[in-house]
């Protein structure tokens, strides 16, 4: 069998790396890095790349790999696998991504330039509904992993990496203290964020589910989703995945991000009037210019709808 000689080189890569970062950021980086040279490798064993090796990598190889993950992923994933591949080919002294750009131009995965959706408002009842009635674990874990997106703005990143005790649900005035931030050790700051829409009940019903698996499996953990899979202190973001894509079964809704939870968050914030710098901070943007870039035009449709409604312009546009 042909060595995965992108593997061994992706393997001398991340040990060089390893001081540079925080523990579970790393961890998450070799995951990914993994993943990257298992597909390379498929694609060199299918025949569709030239070479398994990142030094004899060229840009046609590049741009089947796009190919190959634009099936399942949407461009700007790829964007986020490309930045990490570029600097594999650096370090191994390959210049092919470079020549890639270059050359395919226009091919190449575009950036998210505009604002996504939130989740809709019949989804996120739907969760809440499917959260009270469930026993199922699973589910309840994934309907749970998105209502702290929804109820309290938790990135997924943050989401996978909390732990339970700063969950302070049973408070009169109930939060989600962040401390494992995206940005960790640069720009993410520590946070508290007000957990919304009447949400106490689940989480005590998770808690309490949880309480019990961990007995079962003779476990401790601090973590507010444990691995019962892996020695690991969290989960992994595919489990995080996993989760929610047993609740877009259960409900049979059309698939979303997780990511798409937390943009409600914001969005129903703004909605029900909560000025925007406040939200800012709850959410954890870098600045308020963030959250006015995908969040100010939130009452674009209602603002709309005021003006059409109001009787002079009704009179004006009819002519009267």
């Amino acid at each position: 069998m042909t060595k995965n000689q992108f593997r061994t080189d992706t393997e001398r890569y991340l040990d060089f790396i390893k001081d540079n970062f925080e523990g579970t950021t790393y961890d998450e980086k070799c995951r990914k890095m993994r993943q990257y040279a298992d597909i390379f490798y498929e694609l060199y064993t299918q025949g569709k790349i030239s070479t398994c090796n990142p030094k004899n990598l060229k840009k046609e190889d590049i741009y089947a790999y796009q190919l190959f993950r634009r099936r399942t992923v949407m461009d700007t994933t790829i964007l986020k696998d490309f930045s990490m591949i570029s600097d594999l080919l650096a370090f191994v002294g390959n210049t092919a991504m470079m020549e890639y750009k270059a050359v395919y131009g226009k091919k190449k995965p575009k950036s998210y330039s505009g604002r996504k959706d939130p989740l809709p408002d019949d989804v996120i009842d739907k969760v809440y509904d499917l959260a009270r009635m469930t026993d199922n674990w699973t589910i309840l874990e994934g309907c749970v992993a998105i209502i702290l997106g929804c109820a309290a703005g938790l990135r997924p990143q943050e989401i996978k990496q909390l732990y339970a005790h700063d969950v302070h649900h049973l408070e009169a005035e109930p939060y989600v203290y962040i401390e494992h931030v995206k940005g960790e050790g640069s720009w993410g700051r520590k946070r508290k964020a007000p957990l919304n829409d009447g949400v106490s009940d689940i989480i005590e019903k998770y808690l309490q589910m949880r309480e019990r698996k961990l007995e079962d499996a003779g476990m401790m953990s601090e973590a507010m989703f444990p691995s019962f899979r892996t020695n690991r202190e969290f989960v992994t973001q595919q489990s995080m995945s996993r989760f929610k894509g047993k609740v877009q079964k259960a409900l049979n809704v059309k698939p979303f991000e997780l990511k798409d939870a937390r943009r409600s968050y914001g969005q129903r914030m703004l909605d029900r009037g909560v000025p925007i710098a406040n939200v800012s901070y709850c959410m954890g943007h870098d600045s308020i210019e963030t959250t006015q870039k995908f969040y100010a035009n939130y009452r674009e449709k209602q603002m709309l709808k005021g003006v059409y409604s109001t009787p002079g312009i009704q009179e004006n546009m009819r002519g009267i």
